[in-house]
């Protein structure tokens, strides 16, 4: 039988898993909008 310490760690890493791929699509749409915004910046005249 595992220890306590051992099972917890497993379920925390099976827990990081799916907010590994969340994080990194979460950077993919965060830079996709500031190169659209800085595109609509450097349009328009200030």
């Amino acid at each position: 039988m595992a220890s306590k310490s051992k099972k917890t760690s497993r379920i925390r890493a099976n827990k990081a898993k799916p907010n590994r791929k969340n994080l990194k699509a979460d950077m993919r749409r965060i830079q996709r909008n500031t190169e659209i915004l800085r595109e609509l910046a450097g349009d328009s005249p200030k």
